[in-house]
């Protein structure tokens, strides 16, 4: 994720005090839990990469984030938007809606919206984010040069009402962004 996300703090404030859930419209509830990305620590700890080392080719990355949530009733729509740590900055290009068809279904009432966070060409700025890409295999990375961390704000409509919630307040809902990471070995495991 490139330095100018990773500035971002977007409704902090507000957010915090919300928490993992959602009440929305006519009773409808959802749960954030969780985000991932398509790298990750040998410890577990999924990351975000600046830059990417892969077989000896080095290029900037693309990285890919699902967030996970559970909601009881419809979801006719939704938006989600990656916020930084670090600043009251924000960047909007780090944002985008989606419909309910978006969604994968993971199990009852389980859910997650995959997207790719793609970077300019070559450049710090964001180009926009890409809702449902095609799951890629999770990378087990080593990483150096911390620069910071991001989360993901979710927000669910079922049409007659909508509300936010954040990843920032779960346990590993905040995702460490390193300038460079070298992948050690891709794993069968999807994000």
């Amino acid at each position: 994720m490139k330095k100018v996300l990773l500035a971002a703090v977007g409704l902090s404030g507000v957010l915090a005090s919300c928490g993992g859930s959602v009440v929305v419209g006519d009773g409808a509830i959802a749960r954030v839990n969780g985000i991932r990305t398509e790298y990750r620590l040998s410890n577990g700890q999924f990351v975000g990469c600046d830059n990417i080392l892969n077989n000896g080719v080095q290029g900037i990355a693309s990285t890919q984030v699902a967030v996970y949530f559970d909601v009881a009733g419809t979801v006719q729509s939704g938006a989600v938007g990656l916020r930084g740590n670090t600043s009251s900055a924000y960047d909007g290009n780090y944002n985008t809606t989606f419909s309910g068809s978006d969604l994968d279904a993971i199990g009852g009432s389980s859910y997650k919206i995959t997207f790719d966070a793609n970077p300019a060409n070559g450049g710090f700025l964001p180009q926009a984010i890409v809702v449902n890409p095609t799951d890629r295999n999770v990378k087990i990375v080593s990483v150096s040069n911390p620069g910071g961390s991001f989360y993901a704000d979710l927000t669910i409509s079922n049409g007659s009402g909508s509300a936010t919630a954040s990843t920032r307040s779960l346990s590993n809902g905040n995702i460490p962004v390193y300038t460079n990471c070298y992948v050690q070995a891709t794993t069968n495991e999807t994000i």
